[in-house]
Formats: structure tokens, C-alpha cells, sequence
């Protein structure tokens, strides 16, 4: 069975399969195997669907996900003179943007980080906009892995979800690049807590994408059947980011410290909307939203220095600012946005949409050949 295609790269090292051509006393029939190419196909494609891979089978393919992988990272910059320079230029002009209408014009004020001391608008914004930016690239440029190697589904076997995760494991080079010089930026301005709690980061960003890797599942073979959904994404996903304190600090919804403590700081109250003669408030209705939860951990551990708390009340160490009233004060309670809870809220959400992301994608997946 040929396997020739208009982009050998990925298929170099391609695993054999048994051949099904040959007759009862073992001689090969060319003719009979070309009859029955479709429907020996087909057949592989019926086994994928009744009986998912397992990992021995995907590590058959390894060499198949990395190339792919590779195809990808070289694809997004090709005949590009900056390069893999747009995946900073990008996010900081979005920054110079935000900074020019929330902080200049519309006078919001970044939270003061505490215990970094971090004051800095810029900082709050990329701590929360590139782990967002990575999530929404993963899930929007996935959806097109399916549709784009059309050719390569058509034409032979192999677990088709190998498309959009050596997309979304692309971007994960590229936000890894990303994250590393926002760590280098926040050390540089004072907080070398960060560098403490590294660890947790990486953690946090295997979340995120595992998240995001569910939802590429979900969107990508979406995407094969209803092809509106690829024009819907960005209308979802513009809404998604603005539902999600990115360019603004969560206390101007859920409540909050705003200022520096040791400095007359206020405690913002939280915002409250009434539906049907009840009053909800903004910052638990923005919970409900994972994603909430994803950048202020990363802002919690990036900007403020901190882990997520056990509750959300953190008693931290002050300058000593002595009063006439309180002479010997020299620590505080100061609400925090994250705590262990809402992280292991996250943690739920991405479990759940992945495992729900693969039983929808292989379930249709034995359809992607007759319908692309």
C-alpha cells in the first residue's frame, strides 16, 4: 500500500504495517491490494474508533509527533526576516496597547504585590495575558490540524489526534520562550521569589495546556463537520479574554487590596449585580470561569510572589508604621485572589474537558476520511 504524499517530512520514520495483500499460501497480490485499499482503510480506521490506541501504540508514533511537531514550529515563521522574534513582539505590543487605555487613559491602578513589592501595570498585564494568549493559539490554530492535512488522513493510518497535540505542543515551545523571559523581567524588577517558585509554575502550565489540549479536541473535529465553528472561536475567545481579569485587576470585581499596605492602601469592595431580585457578586460569577483562576495563580506566583493560600485571607509581614494608635504593628491580613481550592478547581475543569475532548474526537474520528 503506497503511503507516498505531497509532504513526506512528517512520515520519514513511518512504522510498518503488516501487509494485506497476499493470499492463503503467502504470495502477494499487487491487483487485490489495490482493490481493496479503501476498505482495508476503512477497517483500521473502525478498530481506531472501537478500540482507542494505547500508549504502546502511540509510542510507535513518537517519531511521527515530534516531526510534526517540528513542521509546525518551522511553518509559523517561515520567510520571516524577525523570525521567532514576532512570538514577543506580538504580546508586547498588545502591552504597550492595554497600558496606553487601561492604565493612562482609564486610570486603573496595577495591585500592589505583596511581599514582592511589584507596582507595575505592565508586569499584572503579561503575567496574565501570555498564559491566556497560549491557551486561546493552542485551541484556535489546532482546529485547523484536522482540515490542513486532509491529504495525509485520506491516505493511511495513524491516531489522528496526534494533529492538534503536535499543535498545541508547538506552542508550548513557544510559551515556554515566553515565560522565560517574563521570569527574567520580574526578578529584574524585584521579585526573586519567582525563582523560588518556578516549580510551581511549570506545574501551572502543564494545567493550562492540558486544558487546552482537551479543547483541541473538541474544536478541531468540531471544526471537520460544521466549519462555522473556526468563525465562531474568535468571537468566543474575544469575550472569553475580557470575562477574564487580563487587563484589569480582579479587585475591581471581586474586591480587593487596592494600593500598597504599609502606605494607606484601600480595600476595594466587590461589585454586585441583581438578577431576579438577588444580588450576585462579580467575583464569585468570574470564578465560575477556570480560566479566572489560571492567570491569577500565575500572577500569584509571577507578580505578587506568593503561593495560592488556604483560604483567601493571607497574613503578611509589613514595615513597622508606627501610630499613635497602633504603635507595634508590623503585620497584616490582606485578601488574596487564589487559593488552593480555586487551583484545584482548574486542575478539575482540564481533567474533565480532556477526557472529554477524547471520547467526542474518537468517537467521530472514523468519519474525518469520507467527510474532509
Amino acid at each position: 500500500m503506497s503511503r507516498t504524499t505531497s509532504d513526506p517530512g512528517p512520515l520519514a520514520a513511518w512504522p510498518e504495517e503488516p501487509e494485506n495483500g497476499s493470499d492463503g499460501n503467502g504470495n502477494g497480490s499487487s491487483k487485490r491490494g489495490r482493490r481493496n485499499t479503501v476498505a482495508e482503510r476503512n477497517t483500521v480506521v473502525m478498530t481506531a474508533k472501537t478500540a482507542p490506541p494505547s500508549l504502546r501504540e502511540y509510542g510507535k508514533y513518537k517519531e511521527l509527533f515530534y516531526n510534526l511537531t517540528l513542521r509546525d514550529l518551522r511553518s509559523k515563521y517561515k520567510r520571516s526576516v524577525i523570525g521567532w522574534g514576532w512570538s514577543m513582539i506580538n504580546p508586547l505590543a498588545n502591552m504597550f496597547i492595554y497600558t496606553i487605555v487601561f492604565s493612562m487613559l482609564l486610570k486603573i491602578h496595577p495591585p500592589f504585590g505583596i511581599p514582592s513589592g511589584i507596582n507595575n501595570y505592565a508586569l499584572m498585564l503579561l503575567a496574565a495575558m501570555l498564559p491566556f494568549n497560549f491557551f486561546q493559539a493552542s485551541v484556535m490554530e489546532s482546529m485547523g490540524s484536522l482540515v490542513g492535512n486532509q491529504n495525509l488522513i485520506q491516505k493511511t493510518y495513524f491516531p489522528r489526534e496526534l494533529l492538534p497535540a503536535a499543535t498545541v505542543a508547538s506552542k508550548v515551545v513557544s510559551h515556554l520562550i515566553e515565560m522565560g523571559l517574563l521570569l527574567v523581567a520580574v526578578v529584574a524588577w524585584g521579585n526573586w521569589r519567582a525563582l523560588m517558585y518556578l516549580p510551581f509554575v511549570i506545574v501551572l502550565m502543564a494545567v493550562v495546556t492540558v486544558f487546552g489540549l482537551g479543547l483541541a479536541f473538541l474544536f478541531s473535529i468540531g471544526n471537520v463537520f460544521y466549519r462555522d465553528i473556526y468563525h465562531f472561536s474568535g468571537i468566543f475567545f474575544f469575550l472569553w479574554m475580557f470575562l477574564t481579569p487580563i487587563a484589569y485587576p480582579f479587585y475591581l470585581v471581586g474586591g480587593g487590596l487596592n494600593g500598597n499596605p504599609a502606605a494607606g492602601a484601600v480595600l476595594q469592595a466587590p461589585r454586585y449585580i441583581h438578577v431576579l431580585g438577588h444580588a450576585l457578586s462579580l467575583g464569585t460569577i468570574f470564578k465560575l470561569n477556570p480560566m479566572t483562576d489560571a492567570v491569577l495563580s500565575f500572577q500569584a506566583f509571577l507578580y505578587n510572589g506568593q503561593l495560592p493560600s488556604s483560604s483567601h485571607l493571607v497574613k503578611f509581614a509589613a514595615a513597622p508604621t508606627p501610630t499613635d494608635l497602633h504603635p507595634l504593628v508590623t503585620s497584616i491580613l490582606v485578601p488574596s485572589n487564589v487559593s488552593w481550592g480555586d487551583f484545584a478547581y482548574l486542575v478539575v475543569w482540564a481533567v474533565v474537558v480532556l477526557a472529554i475532548g477524547l471520547k467526542v474526537f474518537r468517537k467521530y474520528e472514523a468519519r474525518l476520511p469520507e467527510e474532509l
